[in-house]
């Protein structure tokens, strides 16, 4: 798959494009990268997602500390999965915030990519103050000659899936609830740095993952997740039982032996086992992290 970071006329050839910012690659995202892949493959293009970085939010309106689902190397991947053939990375800066929703269509799809066809989300809205949305994407499409394809909204029991709302679940526990509207699993990607070596002590050696700050961490609490193929339990959290501390992403691999440190992680989190717990001694801790490590090996 072909990264493009800073556009230009000649890159691709009137690439038929998926439009967006696209954090989680969604179900309901997933769907306008299917629209693009089919088209493309209708009119015998080329398929890119064009996205931004940083995230628009985090220009905007800084002050909100928005934390991201799909850091830009989790999303370039995720849309390489979805069939895209090249993914067009935008910075957005001031300059672009400013920009009209008509210069931004010429100075961006039409002078840089020419592009054939635009594939949006049926909210999709665009330049300064967010004034346009699809009916203007279509009036300008044929002005300057190319198709628009506005996808549907993707329910959830009953509910529409919204990168707002995944974080939203996430942060409240939902775990379950997040990773259906993902249609995917939810990935942790750090560095694996030293820690305390307490769960080395216990019996059950964590490998303590630093996560990009940017990245949304889910609740605090036990998951079940994969790295790689390999079945692992996750702890985030604070080990209260030993003195609330900062907050850690720690990762038990069960059956591993060595070292993972200075080496970098790709979890990939599928269920939430249970809240985080404070015990009354380490043995009874102990007693639970088995019973998790009972319940993951059986998923």
């Amino acid at each position: 798959m072909k990264i493009i970071r800073h556009p230009q006329k000649g890159k691709l050839h009137r690439p038929v494009v998926a439009l967006g910012t696209f954090d989680g690659v969604h179900l309901g995202h997933r769907q306008v990268l299917m629209a693009a892949v089919k088209q493309a493959q209708k009119l015998g293009a080329h398929s890119a997602a064009i996205t931004f970085h940083p995230h628009p939010q985090e220009v905007i309106v800084p002050q909100r500390g928005l934390k991201l689902l799909t850091t830009l190397k989790e999303r370039e991947e995720l849309f390489c999965a979805n069939g895209i053939d090249s993914v067009i990375v935008i910075k957005f800066t001031r300059h672009l915030q400013k920009l009209s929703y008509e210069d931004f269509v010429v100075n961006y799809l039409v002078r840089k990519l020419g592009v054939r066809w635009v594939c949006v989300g049926y909210d999709y809205a665009f330049g300064a103050g967010r004034s346009a949305g699809t009916v203007q994407l279509k009036a300008l499409g044929q002005k300057f000659g190319f198709g628009v394809t506005v996808v549907s909204p993707v329910k959830v029991g009953g509910q529409i899936a919204k990168s707002g709302k995944i974080r939203v679940l996430l942060g409240e526990g939902k775990f379950d609830w997040a990773v259906k509207m993902l249609g995917h699993a939810y990935r942790l990607t750090g560095k694996v740095v030293r820690g305390a070596g307490r769960g080395a002590r216990l019996g059950f050696p964590t490998a303590n993952l630093k996560v990009d700050p940017d990245k949304l961490i889910p609740a605090q609490g036990v998951y079940y997740g994969l790295v790689g193929k390999k079945k692992c339990v996750v702890n985030i959290g604070s080990r209260p039982t030993f003195g609330v501390g900062e907050l850690l992403v720690e990762v038990h691999i069960p059956g591993f032996h060595g070292s993972l440190r200075g080496r970098t992680l790709e979890v990939d989190l599928l269920r939430r086992l249970r809240n985080e717990k404070q015990f009354t001694d380490a043995d009874r801790l102990i007693e639970q992290i088995k019973k998790d490590i009972v319940r993951a090996r059986a998923m």
